[in-house]
């Protein structure tokens, strides 16, 4: 048994000094790598994936865009953080050239317009798309430095983008309501409050000086329980008239539970009564 522990302890201390040199390693970008970034054309797809990427849910991270895009293996790309700093920059540098080249060629139109736009609207929604992609390739390369401002830049342009006439997403109310949705911009964020204050604050002030009135309807929420994100663009007045027409529908339905008693849902109305009175502005 004695032997064994000792065998374990090597092994445990060979993990160890493994595990070091791979922390301290520093990643090189390969020339091939370098020549297919400079290279490339047929971007619509990468800007397409970009647009898409940070305008969902999941954050911006371009790992995955970027290895697919350019044939860059898992281990090099999972070990990002690690780049060389001369390389990392080289190789962000072609990025950027690459996005500047980028084009919306008339037989791809498709991914980005529903409808058949004018010579000067796809010449302004390449141009979104392409502030779109710079900004969020600079918050994917210095994440520890960006601030509020490249991603209110990216919001700004994500927003811009959905309000041109033909363009897809085409900017109804339920894109919008899901880009600017408070978990959304807080997943984009990457958890940063103070990124995330930026981005709802520019958030709030688009609302407000837009033609919009989605969010201060019953009828533009799928359920009460979302209303909570959406909470801090709105004004007093607009959350009074809000839980005032949602108010109007618990006393609708609770006179019809009286008239038929059901536990189940009296307790639900119950619980959005309470919910509803809860809500304050901003959260």
């Amino acid at each position: 048994m004695r032997v064994h522990e000792t065998l374990l302890s090597k092994l445990r201390q060979f993990v160890v000094e493994l595990e070091k040199k791979e922390a301290s390693a520093k990643y090189s970008i390969p020339d091939g790598v370098m020549n297919a970034v400079k290279k490339a054309k047929s971007l619509e797809k990468l800007l397409h994936e970009i647009f898409t990427q940070v305008g969902g849910s999941g954050g911006i991270h371009l790992s995955s865009i970027i290895r697919r895009e350019f044939g860059i293996n898992a281990e090099l790309m999972d070990h990002f953080g690690q780049w060389a700093p001369y390389s990392k920059e080289l190789f962000e540098d072609e990025l950027h050239d690459a996005v500047d080249r980028a084009e919306i060629r008339a037989g791809n139109q498709g991914v980005f317009f529903e409808g058949t736009p004018s010579k000067k609207e796809a010449a302004e929604a390449l141009q979104l798309l392409k502030n779109i992609a710079h900004a969020a390739i600079r918050c994917q390369f210095h994440a520890k430095l960006a601030g509020p401002e490249q991603y209110v830049d990216i919001l700004d342009n994500l927003l811009q983008f959905y309000a041109l006439p033909n363009t897809y997403p085409e900017g109804n109310a339920v894109n919008y309501r899901n880009l600017i949705s408070g978990d959304r911009l807080y997943a984009m964020s990457g958890g940063d409050d103070r990124i995330t204050d930026a981005l709802k604050a520019f958030a709030k002030e688009w609302y407000q000086q837009s033609p919009h009135s989605f969010l201060e309807s019953k009828e533009g929420y799928l359920s009460y329980e979302f209303v909570r994100h959406f909470l801090y663009v709105l004004t007093e007045e607009q959350l009074e008239r809000l839980c005032s027409e949602y108010i109007r529908y618990i006393e609708v339905e609770f006179k019809l539970v009286r008239t038929k008693p059901n536990l189940y849902r009296a307790k639900k109305l119950e619980i959005m009564l309470e919910t509803v009175l809860s809500w304050t502005p901003h959260g």
